[in-house]
């Protein structure tokens, strides 16, 4: 019985050692070496993104500079820091005149009238202008001054009138007496202390347009122009 025969006499095949993969013999060829160049170049892409983005410093706003912020200030133009209603009621007379020596009898009329304003002061940040030295900030400011003085035609007119005549109660007089009361109400709001109220005001609002900017850095300090 030969080598190649089985026990019954059959013929058997030769059977040769079993093959496994190799990973070495893998890389050693040209698609291997293609998927491994691949592979690595994937890795190394996806790594220098990671450090990339993580090497990024974020970006802190820089504090504007002091010019800036004054800049933005005096761009306003004007800084209305107080306002103010008043209300006038007065009387008034007229009577003709015999060549300005004396009132002619009966000529008299008069009307009672009341005006009612509001004046709103301001500073005006043109003629405004600023140093610094150091960690303070010196602004100099004009004096503030009445920036208007509107009248409130709804609330304003005649209360009574008393005719006469002889000596009609004109238009012209009625403007005539609103521009007069306008006058006094002026005086007597800043006879009232609204210039003081405004210096405060303004003085206040600058300095908190620093400190939103720059927080307790400079010591604010302020110059009246006269």
């Amino acid at each position: 019985m030969s080598e190649t025969d089985d026990e019954e006499g059959r013929p058997t095949e030769k059977v040769g050692p079993k093959k496994t993969f190799s990973w070495k013999a893998f890389l050693r060829t040209p698609f291997g070496i293609g998927v491994t160049a691949f592979v690595v170049g994937a890795v190394l892409g996806v790594v220098g993104m990671l450090y990339f983005q993580n090497s990024q410093t974020i970006a802190k706003p820089q504090a504007p500079d002091v010019s800036v912020v004054y800049e933005r200030i005096i761009s306003q133009n004007e800084l209305v820091t107080a306002s103010e209603r008043y209300n006038i009621t007065a009387k008034a007379t007229d009577a003709n005149e015999f060549f300005n020596l004396f009132e002619i009898p009966f000529t008299e009329n008069s009307f009672w009238y009341r005006y009612v304003g509001t004046i709103k002061v301001g500073v005006n940040l043109d003629d405004a202008t600023f140093s610094q030295e150091g960690d303070t900030i010196t602004v100099s400011l004009p004096s503030p001054y009445i920036s208007s003085d509107t009248p409130d035609m709804d609330e304003s007119g005649v209360l009574e009138e008393n005719d006469n005549i002889l000596n009609p109660v004109h238009a012209e007089d009625v403007v005539a007496f609103q521009a007069k009361c306008q006058e006094e109400g002026e005086s007597e709001v800043a006879e009232g202390g609204i210039f003081d109220e405004a210096r405060t005001n303004a003085e206040k609002d600058i300095t908190n347009m620093f400190v939103a900017a720059f927080g307790d850095k400079y010591s604010i300090q302020f110059d009246w122009q006269q």
